[in-house]
């Protein structure tokens, strides 16, 4: 036999009533009941700490973290993971939107992410050949990130990482910080790569600026002569005659008595029209040839 409900015919007996499960508060239950289950079984901060330490997230999971994201935008980390998890295909309106309120955050984990992400965000965004205000405006948030990095400690990694934005953006004193909390041993030999970056790109006067650094950072005699004289000429090389005088001055140190060096002033002197520079240039010259004769 038949139940009476399927005896019934819709249209004769009018709509058939929809059995009923559970009423809206047992839905309701239910749902609570599973959220403090996963909250039990996956604590925030444990499921955190995992998904930082994963390199990448698959589509599960980043569909997981974006609902989070939508459900709570002032969750900072879920904000700062799922930027990770974007940043490639993310504009810097929205980059920035997401990062700059955990910059200076007291959680170094949130600082140190946010800063890194911004920074390679708009490193990438000064090579696009932006125009001359955003220019400006991704230089000098690039400069504020790199100053706050620069006082704290850091690993190895991010220190090289930060120091070759800073060379980059052409602050070579900066980028020196972070060559120093490093232990780079060969800060000399990092100048002079980017010396000659940016003589290659014709930018001279920056070229000159890591030659010149790149001197005062050696003793030797001959490689700071190579040095000074590469600095020099690549300020002569763009026609800034008077500030090639005056660097000269500034950078010559321990070669002021080098023969070799003093002849090069001589005539770098004689070509940026400084003919009384270049006289004493010659006396100082002709001062040090006497007296190394007078020497036994």
């Amino acid at each position: 036999m038949l139940p009476e409900r399927s005896k019934r015919y819709a249209g004769i007996d009018g709509e058939i009533p929809r059995l009923i499960l559970a009423s809206n508060w047992q839905l309701a239950l239910v749902a609570l009941l599973v959220l403090a289950l996963l909250f039990l079984i996956f604590p925030r901060q444990t499921l955190v700490q995992k998904l930082y330490e994963q390199e990448s997230l698959d589509e599960l999971t980043q569909s997981y973290i974006q609902n989070l994201y939508r459900a709570d935008r002032k969750n900072a980390d879920i904000g700062i993971l799922l930027t990770r998890a974007q940043q490639d295909s993310l504009d810097i309106k929205t980059l920035e939107d997401r990062l700059l309120a955990s910059v200076d955050a007291d959680d170094a984990r949130q600082r140190t992410n946010s800063r890194i992400m911004l920074a390679r965000a708009y490193e990438k965004a000064l090579t696009g050949n932006p125009g001359e205000p955003e220019r400006q405006r991704l230089t000098a948030q690039l400069t504020a990130i790199l100053e706050k990095v620069s006082v704290e400690p850091i690993s190895a990694s991010m220190s090289r990482f930060f120091a070759g934005a800073a060379f980059d953006l052409r602050l070579p004193h900066l980028g020196l910080v972070f060559l120093a909390q490093v232990g780079d041993e060969e800060p000399i030999k990092t100048l002079e790569q980017y010396g000659k970056k940016w003589l290659g790109q014709g930018d001279y006067e920056v070229a000159a600026q890591y030659f010149l650094m790149a001197r005062d950072q050696t003793a030797d005699p001959d490689e700071a002569r190579r040095l000074f004289q590469r600095g020099i000429g690549s300020l002569m090389a763009a026609s800034r005659f008077k500030q090639a005088m005056q660097a000269s001055d500034t950078h010559l140190g321990n070669l002021s008595g080098d023969a070799a060096t003093l002849r090069y002033l001589v005539r770098t002197a004689q070509a940026a029209g400084e003919p009384v520079r270049a006289a004493d240039y010659a006396h100082r010259l002709v001062f040090q040839a006497s007296r190394s004769k007078r020497q036994p």
